[in-house]
């Protein structure tokens, strides 16, 4: 397998429930250059989801079945693996009591709690509403296409620019070896996408959520975890899907 096809279907692998080829070993430099591929496994579940969003919409005109269908295969081609980093961060957020270790004990539970389960709920309530918003107002799929990219895109440069907040787990795996410079091109792409598809006030959103989330992070953990990357994913892709239809609605 060449050397850029395989950090490709690691990520692939990691973040999607597609069939990818079985790798038996993967090295400490293929799992962080892995990271790198996250915006693209994203642009590609965003065409995933607009091929069926176009598919749908072409056999029924009722468009909260079509909404339903496409946030329903959203969390099955992930697995609902960033719905389990969103639910234990919510525990943890509120059970937590400001004590990190207490925050970290919660987050590691594998059994969701009320706010954990509320969150989730709301989360894919956001996005039914949203895609609904879309369907119903005859708006371009783009919005479906990138918002799994920029997602990604926004996980990745949390990770890159934010200490972890332990010496083992996930985060500290993915960001032992760091390419910030391929990071920075990155968001460079994912900013001109926003602004050029919405708007500003897209934009601000976005880096507040970002903002929001990385001084929580960083105060109450001393740094993020795979959980907060979760988080970062599935509140982006609502935020995005949310602000766009209020803008260009």
């Amino acid at each position: 397998m060449s050397p850029f096809a395989k950090p490709f279907f690691i990520a692939q692998t990691f973040l999607t429930r597609i069939p990818a080829p079985k790798i038996s070993h993967i090295s400490e430099e293929e799992l962080s250059y892995s990271v790198l591929y996250y915006p693209v496994i994203g642009l590609c579940i965003g065409i995933f989801l607009t091929l069926l969003t176009y598919l749908f919409s072409s056999f029924t005109t009722a468009h909260s079945v079509v909404a339903a269908l496409i946030v329903m295969l959203w969390v099955l081609i992930t697995g609902a693996l960033h719905l389990d980093g969103l639910a234990d961060t919510a525990d943890g957020f509120l059970g937590g009591q400001g004590s990190a270790i207490k925050t970290l004990e919660i987050m590691k539970d594998p059994v969701s709690g009320p706010a954990g389960i509320a969150s989730i709920f709301l989360v894919l309530i956001l996005k039914y509403s949203a895609l609904l918003a879309i369907l119903e107002a005859g708006l371009s799929f783009w919005v479906i296409l990138f918002s799994p990219m920029i997602a990604r895109a926004i996980a990745i440069g949390l990770l890159t620019y934010t200490p972890v907040s332990q010496e083992k787990g996930l985060a500290f795996e993915l960001k032992k070896t760091s390419f910030p410079e391929f990071v920075a091109v990155i968001l460079l792409l994912m900013t001109i996408i926003v602004f050029v598809t919405t708007n500003l006030y897209v934009l601000i959103a976005l880096i507040f959520l970002v903002y929001i989330i990385r001084s929580w992070a960083i105060s109450r953990l001393n740094g993020v975890t795979g959980d907060i990357l979760g988080l970062m994913i599935e509140l982006t892709e609502a935020l995005f899907l949310v602000m766009a239809i209020l803008v260009l609605s």
